[in-house]
Order: C-alpha cells, then structure tokens, then sequence
C-alpha cells in the first residue's frame, strides 16, 4: 500500500513538472505571437489608412532609407542636420540593411512588434534566473511576463508606430539573462546592441551590468563590471563627445527639452510635472502590472528614480507624461526590481495550502489594466477613427507617380511616411520653398477637426506659382513654382 502511494506521488509530482515545462516552454512564446500580430495590425491600419505620424516614422524611415541608399545620416525633416547629432541611434544601420531589400515603412514597424512583442519571453527568461530555485519560480516568472506585450505602457509605445526603444527592452532582459546564466559572448553582444538603441539606454546598460555583478555567479561578476564601464564609457564617449562633435551648433532634443532648466524665465516644467497625476498613473500601473513587487525590494526600486527625474524635468510635454515610447525607459529597472522583489516574496515563508499554479491569474491585473487605459484597440484610450479609415495607399502613389524620385516634396502628415524615401521631404511648412513639389492630402488625419485649414492652403496654391498636376477628388500634387 506503501509503495502504491509513493508511486502516485511520483507520478502526479512528474505530471505536475510535465505541465510546468510545457506551459513555460509555450505561454510566454503564444503571448509574443499574439502580440506581435496584434501590434503589428492595428500599426498597420494606420499606415495604410494615412493615419500614421511623420513623427517619428516618416523621419526615420528617412534617415534608414538614406543609409540604404549611400547618403549617410542626413534628416530634412531635421534641417538637413545629420541625424546622429540629434540622436545617438547606430542600430539603424543594422535596419538599413533590411531597408535596402525591402524599402517600405512596413519593415519599420514589423520591427518595432517584434521588439515589443517579444518582451514576453525575454522577461520571462530573466526572471526565471533570478528568482532562487523554488517550486513557485515558474508560475511567478510567466505571471510577471506574460502580460508585458499588453501592458498599458507597452502600448503607448506601439501607438506611435517605431523607435529603437521599442526594441531595447526587450534586448536588455536577454542580455541580463545571459549575464546571469554564463553566456559572456550573448552578454556583451546584446548590451552593446542596446546601446545602440538610443543614447538614454546607457542607464539601461549599466543597470544590465549592476544585475549582472550582484547576481552573477562570481567569476562573472567581472563580466558584470565591464559592461558598466562599457556603458559609462559610452556615455562619455559616444554620447557625450562623439554626438556634440557631429551636432556642433545644432539642434539637440537633449539640450533643447531641458533648457529651462538654465533659461529660468521659462515655466518650471518639472514642478507642472510632478503636480498632475499622468506620469504616476503610469508608473502605478506599471508596479500593479508587476503585482507590486518593485515595492518589496526598495533598494533596488530606487533604480527608477534616475529615468523618472529626467522624463519629469524635461519640457516635452510627451515625455513628462511619460506617454508615448517614454515610458520605456523606466520598465527595465521596474522588472528588475521585481525580480529582486519576487526573491524575497519566495524565501519567506510561503504557504504550503496555496497552489503554486494560482500565480498565474497575477497577470489579470495588468491585462485588465492594459484593457482600461490602453492606447490601441480595443484599449478604452484608443482613438478607434485612426484605426478605421479606409486604406488609400494605392490611391496616394497613383498620384505621386508623376513627381520624379529625387525631387524635393512638401507633404500632409500621413502622405509623408509614404513619400519618405528621397533625399528632401517635409511636412507643409507655414512657407513655402517654390522648387519643391507640394502633395496635400484633403483628409488628412492631422486636420480632421479644422478641414478649412486644408481648403486655405489649396486656396493660395496658385498664388505661389505652382501648377495644379494631379486632382483626384482626394489628393492634390501641386507643381514647383513656375
């Protein structure tokens, strides 16, 4: 009877391994699949519906399309200034390459959902190493990273379709992965694509580092403590003394976003900041997300506080909101400290009459949250006119076919994603440069709400010389002057 009993134990504890091999080997990957599709969908209704921003995406598919094309890092949308002095971002070289096989703005935001998307498994991978080895690791590790394609946060920055951030995240919690499971080579690689990302992912960087020192095994602490110097290093170097000597007297978003600080007569952003509830909102959710396990490790939730401060202080409405891909900058040292917060939650005193497998509804919170203050549909945030328009793509290049590939183009908001592969473009300024081509777009999704700003610019059309080309009810190509 004895060894009947120990037999069914055995076999009902090697059931309950099959089931938690199984569910770790497939949830996080089915979330990244669902999420990708996801993202990807809703992104690309509104880049066929001529929904989709110029910023950011017309201006990098620009920069990347220009890189394919031998004409180095310059930007129109940015004054013809090189794009480097603006943003320190030598991913998009590797991007370029994809570019020059396929030269569409598609392939930008088929990157940033892999990036986003693949936030599920890349945290799941992470946490699993650093929580001690207990029989609740698992079900905690896939509750804390199942949801993160579907967190409000993420979302916000899938909503404003790419940016290198977007791909970041996800990259930094496979690189602390690999500094915590002994691949060196994975380690460096990964926190060096990381910092190519964007200058503000030196603190990414470093923190992967600290992880990597306190955690790591102790021959790879080392390991550790070279890719912070490599991030401070970085920080110096590159961002630092290579971006100002490209930049020169140029415009700087860093310099400009924070020049209040010095210029006093300029309101005190970080005060208006601080004292409305949208950043905190967002960070609240976040640390709900996480089943508020960032608090239960305070130490290493100070880690937050850097990144905050700067989105905080900065000018850019967007960013002290932390809306758009800003709020990515403060979800690396949040897991993090989760991580160190689901430690101790697991070597306490953890009750034996609590199924293990009951963690897993900890991902309804966040998934309810990314529901309710979600920005894409069916996010009760989501704008659902951006995402319903009728797809006019075809209807746009049929009548941009008669302006030649290297002229210069003035353009409406969406039109110019589509038009952005040529050496000068950019949205219709107040003045007109007469050798440029003009395409306006009578619907327009950045002048839904005021249509007659549309009608007064075809109105002085021809008071600046130009000739009337293509008219087909929709879109209008308007000659250079003369």
């Amino acid at each position: 009877m004895n060894a009947q009993a120990t037999a069914l134990r055995h076999a009902t504890r090697a059931s309950g391994q099959s089931l938690e091999w199984w569910l770790a080997a497939t949830l996080p990957v089915a979330s990244a699949v669902i999420g990708f599709v996801w993202i990807l969908g809703t992104q690309l209704r509104r880049l066929f519906g001529l929904t989709a921003p110029a910023w950011d995406l017309a201006t990098t598919q620009q920069v990347v399309w220009s890189l394919s094309a031998g004409q180095g890092w310059s930007s129109s949308f940015d004054s013809g200034n090189d794009f480097l002095g603006i943003h320190m971002e030598p991913v998009l070289l590797l991007i370029a390459a994809i570019e020059k096989l396929w030269p569409s703005p598609v392939g930008l935001l088929v990157i940033s959902a892999i990036g986003l998307a693949a936030t599920a498994p890349a945290a799941f991978l992470m946490l699993r190493a650093m929580l001690p080895d207990h029989p609740a690791r698992t079900w905690l590790a896939l509750a804390l990273s199942i949801p993160m394609p579907f967190w409000a946060a993420t979302q916000g920055a899938a909503a404003f379709q790419f940016h290198p951030e977007n791909i970041a995240l996800a990259l930094a919690m496979l690189a602390a992965w690999a500094g915590l499971t002994g691949r060196h080579v994975a380690l460096y690689l990964l926190s060096v694509l990381v910092l190519t990302c964007k200058e503000d992912q030196t603190y990414t960087a470093f923190v992967i580092g600290l992880l990597v020192w306190r955690l790591g095994t102790p021959e790879f602490r080392a390991h550790g403590r070279n890719v912070m110097l490599l991030a401070a290093a970085w920080l110096v170097l590159g961002v630092g003394l290579l971006e100002f000597l490209i930049r020169g007297a140029g415009y700087s978003p860093d310099t400009a976003y924070y020049w209040w600080i010095i210029n006093r007569a300029e309101p005190d952003f970080f005060l208006q900041a601080v004292s409305r509830p949208d950043a905190w909102l967002v960070l609240g959710g976040v640390i709900v997300g996480l089943l508020g396990l960032p608090l239960a490790a305070p130490r290493w939730f100070l880690l937050v506080v850097p990144p905050l401060l700067a989105d905080l202080m900065s000018s850019h409405d967007p960013q002290e909101r932390l809306q758009l891909h800003y709020a990515l900058i403060i979800l690396f040292p949040l897991v993090v400290a989760a991580g160190f917060g689901g430690r101790r939650l697991l070597r306490g005193a953890w009750p034996s009459w609590v199924d293990r497998r009951l963690l897993l509804a900890g991902a309804l919170p966040a998934l309810l949250l990314g529901l309710i203050a979600g920005h894409l549909p069916p996010g009760s945030m989501a704008d659902p006119w951006l995402y319903t328009r009728p797809a006019a793509v075809a209807r746009l290049l049929a009548a941009t076919s008669v302006i030649p590939s290297d002229a210069p183009v003035y353009a409406d908001d969406g039109a110019a994603v589509w038009l952005a592969n040529r050496v000068e473009i950019e949205t219709l300024p107040p003045q007109l440069d007469p050798a440029y081509y003009v395409v306006i777009d009578r619907e327009d999704w950045n002048h839904r709400d005021d249509p007659s700003q549309r009608a007064a610019v075809i109105a002085m059309m021809p008071a600046t010389g130009r000739h009337l080309l293509v008219d087909d009810g929709r879109f209008e190509v308007w000659s250079p002057a003369g």
